[in-house]
């Protein structure tokens, strides 16, 4: 469990350096994100983009990390095709969203000619920092699912766990997330939540623990679960939050920074290498955090 980001940054610190390849990466923040995971030890950089706009900024930023790969390309389709492509040739090991759509950049993971998809749907993963419950928590789909049915959630589930684990995690613990802490035939995500925790007691879902349905408070406190009399080894210590729908998730994420001014990083996963999915808001901080959040569980 890492009590920070600082805790997880120390831990990629130490762990091997890993590639990072980055489709459109003509901004400010992007390039100096980088820069930082160079200095820190976490990350080398391969980029495709717009070289001349890249090096414009580069010697504007005064940055002078050392590009592994440049690939000059002026158009972001392309730009995020040759990002893949450099993934599937072994030079690079996490992929990142630069200045284009996500829609973009998915479109060429999912692409059946860089053999990077799996049988598992893409979802994402807003990593929290939060000083009441001194965890990082792990919030889920705040970003690409929708509204996820409940076999859609089964695999955001398990792709959330598999996560974890590669962060160093040996038995990650999941609520699963609705506005009560019972089932409710007419709260059909208290139903679904019941319907989760059932499949990873049947081994369905592995390798992590998982109850539902829970509400917030359930998850994180333990105080709040001796008072309701809500027991389980997930109660009060969740690491993975599974949240409804996207808007839940969303709103719940970014709450953090708009409300708590508390750091978050954003990772797409279920594919076979991780990429780092920031919104065009993040800051520098949070760029960086997940660089490092995906460098180590690559």
């Amino acid at each position: 469990m890492f009590k920070d980001f600082q805790e997880l940054v120390n831990r990629a610190k130490v762990a091997s350096t890993k590639a990072v390849a980055v489709a459109v990466p003509e901004t400010k923040e992007i390039l100096q994100a980088l820069d930082r995971a160079y200095r820190e030890g976490i990350a080398e950089v391969v980029l495709a983009g717009n070289r001349k706009k890249i090096e414009s900024m580069r010697a504007e930023l005064n940055l002078d990390f050392p590009i592994k790969v440049m690939i000059d390309v002026k158009d972001e389709k392309t730009a995020a095709q040759e990002a893949v492509k450099s993934i599937a040739e072994g030079q690079a090991q996490v992929l990142m969203k630069g200045n284009l759509k996500t829609s973009t950049i998915v479109s060429a993971l999912l692409d059946k000619a860089y053999g990077l998809r799996t049988e598992r749907p893409i979802s994402h993963i807003f990593i929290l920092e939060s000083r009441v419950c001194g965890r990082l928590l792990f919030v889920t789909d705040s970003a690409i699912n929708i509204l996820p049915d409940l076999q859609r959630k089964r695999w955001i589930l398990q792709n959330a766990i598999d996560f974890l684990r590669g962060l160093g995690y040996t038995n990650p613990k999941a609520a699963v997330l609705a506005a009560v802490e019972y089932v409710n035939e007419k709260m059909p995500a208290t139903v679904e939540a019941a319907q989760l925790a059932a499949m990873a007691h049947q081994g369905l879902i592995v390798n992590g623990q998982v109850a539902g349905p829970l509400a917030l408070d359930d998850a994180l406190s333990p105080w709040v679960c001796r008072e309701k009399e809500v027991m389980g080894p997930v109660q009060g210590d969740a690491d993975i939050l599974l949240v409804p729908n996207i808007e839940a998730g969303n709103i719940l994420s970014k709450s953090q920074t708009f409300l708590a001014g508390e750091p978050l990083a954003g990772v797409a996963i279920g594919a076979k290498v991780p990429m780092v999915l920031n919104s065009r808001a993040d800051t520098l901080d949070n760029r960086f955090y997940a660089i490092a959040a995906a460098c180590l569980g690559a």
